[in-house]
């Protein structure tokens, strides 16, 4: 009847698969060999149904109480403390206080012979096996936590639940999940040991510990309302997975690579067709869904509010979230209702420009490369056009309300991030009057601003100067960065000549920070794949790029090095050995011969292990193969791992392929293994191609589904550079409709638009490669022209 509550009551049954969704089963071995079971969750976005009946969607918010009955060899944690436990012969039922109002995809529940690490309210759970390598995460946990709570001015332990675990999971699909008082992760997302550990997947445990905690503020206590608007969840947890992290972790200098590992990774990704507004309405499928959870939401909800965080100032954006926090809390929000909150903390001065602001940057797709016109010395004028790196249907003519940074070589202030001026969502220029006579601008400070920025060409040769000239270090180390990436960028779009952004990049000779060198190892890998397996002269490029920075960094790491300088360390010798640097070789080789009686100093392995087994003996494979069996440190099993699929040789590629279709890699690693093996070389990408070809039964039966087969394939044909390989895809495509349907056939258009890139573009790379070769440089630096110059005219001077 209406108006008539009713109580129902279901007796279901369901099943415990082992594909890391629902309640599922995961397995190890411990130190006697013993296979120990499990029973884990993983709800989101809608496997909750799998578990029990429920409205299995976001916006319906429900109390959970859990019973779950158990055999007495195990032991039970929800997202609650346990209030009772009763036991019944060799069973006990352990029931648990009643949850926060919260959504079903938060319920979680594991049943598992686990180890804790818990002071009586917050704890770590592991294998027992795993215990020691807890206390990193137990220690950074409870700081992080205390970050958030002051931070919010909602201390987690007053919303409802009043303990937290994290717990490390074997299998796991996810990286981590944000269940409401029992977070979930990867174990090498939360385990670490000294020594073994790297510094990176230290930074990565902080951070993802980081991620998943500001998820109970973002997500669990506050929750979109459907899955069109994930970025409120996932932009706010990416966002303070880096901030929130840095308060407590400063050293890691997260603050900074912000901008490499997030901004430029999705600006590749927004600047096609197959792109997503970051609030998308055509979200309705369970492939929507998984769409949603994409960089467009994490990486660029972050990066956009970073932007308003510099247009608000920092205390009025710390403010606005208190307020949308307590104003929302245990209820569903639309991204309404946190602009509506927004606005209140918008200065005066931009107050007309908030409102388009927020729309055109969240309910259109894409993102502005805004062009600064220096049209004489003390006029600027200001233009925007949506980034596009190709002409593949997208729309063009769509613009964006922009917030405006620069400084000129009259000021260099790289600190102030205010936005100087808005420019609108218009197709008309902007023009400002400068109060200094300059010879350059530079645009978006620290790229805080999510758009790309162009200069006229005197501006971009003046920049060039100032980038070869002893004063380089003036440009502040985010913006040089920013510089790499744009013009990476925007020739690959043919915004600008390849010439001049490879000049420009020239000044990389003397670059020794790690942004900008991402920044450049990230734009040279595009090219590097464009080039197939003809890389000499690229190597010999490469050698010679990264020479003063190979001789400073070394490999031995120094007492004052930073966080950055112990990355760039690897990331440079990786390259240097990678591209045939005869002394990176045999030092990488001595320090693998040496492995068993000398560890490899931890923060070089990645790059060592790669070199080794670049140049492996079947012997050398299996060494470290062996080790990775062997190995009980997650994290130095997934380096390990990726390691391996470093082979070149033949035959321990197809050697390693078939290990990947074995249990000997769990299922949620064979992806990234997969993808080291044709990612490492050029020359394993057909040979990669030949191998899934061949087995696609047994890879997908091994991976869980021809979908994830299909993933594999068109990630190896984007990286195809010949019509054969191009004729070999559509070969194959035309002979597996009946398992492929149309999947692959965006992998043929993906090719199609590769190979003609290549045409019109990759002589022009060539070129530069060989004047290089020839002349030691294409072009003579600003700075070393200007010094030839002055010597010339001393010496006339003299005669």
């Amino acid at each position: 009847a209406v108006n008539q509550k009713y109580v129902l009551h279901f007796v279901y049954s369901g099943t415990m698969d082992d594909d890391m969704h629902g309640f599922y089963r995961s397995s190890y071995t411990d130190n006697k060999n013993n296979t120990k079971w499990l029973g884990s969750t993983q709800f989101q976005t809608n496997h909750a149904r799998r578990a029990f009946p429920s409205f299995d969607e976001p916006r319906f918010k429900a109390i959970f109480e859990v019973s779950i009955k158990r055999h007495r060899s195990m032991k039970t944690t929800s997202n609650t403390r346990i209030i009772r436990s009763v036991m019944d012969g060799e069973y006990f039922t352990d029931t648990y206080a009643a949850t926060p109002k919260m959504s079903t995809y938060l319920l979680a529940f594991i049943v598992s012979e686990f180890n804790e690490r818990f002071n009586g309210q917050f704890g770590v759970l592991a294998r027992p096996e795993y215990y020691q390598q807890t206390e990193y995460a137990f220690d950074v946990g409870q700081q992080v936590l205390k970050e958030f709570d002051t931070y919010f001015n909602l201390p987690f332990y007053s919303l409802g639940i009043d303990k937290m675990h994290m717990a490390a999971i074997p299998d796991f699909s996810a990286g981590a999940m944000e269940n409401w008082g029992l977070l979930t992760y990867r174990e090498r997302a939360l385990l670490y040991e000294e020594g073994s550990t790297t510094l990176s997947a230290q930074q990565y445990i902080a951070a993802v510990v980081a991620h998943e905690q500001a998820h109970m503020w973002f997500g669990d206590l506050v929750t979109c309302q459907w899955w069109s608007y994930t970025w409120l969840n996932e932009g706010f947890a990416r966002y303070f997975q880096y901030f929130g992290t840095h308060n407590v972790e400063g050293h890691y200098q997260l603050d900074q690579q912000f901008v490499v590992d997030q901004i430029h990774a999705v600006m590749s990704m927004d600047s096609t067709n197959s792109t997503n507004p970051m609030s998308d309405e055509n979200t309705n499928s369970p492939a929507d869904l998984s769409r949603m959870f994409n960089s467009i939401s994490y990486n660029k909800g972050g990066t956009f509010i970073r932007m308003v965080r510099h247009v608000m100032g920092e205390e009025n954006f710390k403010n606005s979230l208190r307020e949308y926090l307590s104003t929302y809390q245990y209820q569903n929000t639309v991204p309404s209702n946190l602009f509506t909150v927004w606005k209140k903390y918008i200065p005066a001065t931009f107050q007309e420009y908030a409102d388009t602001l927020f729309t055109t940057f969240t309910e259109q797709v894409g993102y502005p490369v805004v062009t600064f016109n220096l049209t004489s010395d003390k006029t600027l004028v200001i233009s925007q056009k949506r980034f596009l790196l190709k002409e593949d249907g997208a729309n063009p003519d769509l613009l964006y309300t922009v917030p405006i940074t620069y400084t000129t070589n009259a000021t260099k202030d790289f600190q102030d991030t205010t936005p100087k001026l808005f420019i609108r969502n218009t197709a008309t220029p902007t023009t400002v009057t400068l109060p200094n006579s300059v010879s350059w601008v530079l645009g978006n400070i620290q790229e805080t601003g999510y758009y790309r920025v162009n200069y006229d060409t005197k501006t971009w040769h003046n920049i060039h100067h100032t980038l070869t000239s002893s004063n380089w270090g003036d440009i502040h180390e985010l913006n040089r960065a920013q510089i790499v990436d744009d013009l990476f960028n925007l020739a690959r779009a043919s915004v600008i000549d390849y010439d001049l952004a490879l000049d420009i990049l020239m000044y990389l000779q003397t670059e020794t920070n790690y942004l900008p060198w991402t920044a450049a190892f990230n734009g040279y890998n595009y090219l590097m794949i464009r080039l197939g397996t003809d890389t000499s002269d690229f190597a010999h490029y490469i050698r010679e790029l990264t020479s003063k920075a190979y001789n400073e960094l070394g490999f031995d790491e120094k007492a004052n090095d930073t966080t950055l300088d112990i990355y760039n360390r690897a990331k440079i010798l990786s390259w240097a050995c990678k591209f045939g640097r005869s002394d990176c070789i045999s030092k990488s080789q001595e320090l693998f011969k040496n492995l068993d009686n000398k560890p490899v100093p931890v923060n070089i392995r990645s790059a060592v292990y790669c070199t080794a087994m670049r140049e492996a003996t079947e012997a050398d494979f299996d060494k470290l193969f062996n080790k990775y069996l062997t190995e009980t440190v997650a994290t130095e099993t997934t380096l390990l791992l990726n390691s391996l699929g470093c082979v070149k040789d033949s035959k321990l590629v197809a050697k390693f392929y078939n290990i990947i279709l074995t249990d000997q890699v769990r299922r949620q690693d064979k992806s990234s293994a997969l993808s080291s093996l044709y990612t490492e070389n050029n020359e394993n990408v057909e040979p990669c191609f030949d191998l899934v070809a061949g087995s696609v039964d047994e890879l997908s039966n091994a991976m869980g589904g021809i979908s994830s087969v299909a993933s594999v394939i068109s990630n190896i044909a984007s990286r195809f550079t010949t019509a054969d390989q191009q004729k070999k895809l559509k070969d194959f495509n035309a002979a597996n409709r009946a398992k492929f349907g149309t999947s692959l056939d965006s992998a043929e258009k993906t090719v199609e638009e590769n190979l003609k890139w290549s045409e019109t573009k990759l002589g022009a790379f060539r070129d530069h490669l060989i004047k290089f070769k020839s002349n030691g440089s294409p072009a003579l630096s600003g700075f070393t022209a200007l010094t030839l110059v002055l010597v010339a005219l001393v010496a006339r001077y003299l005669q």
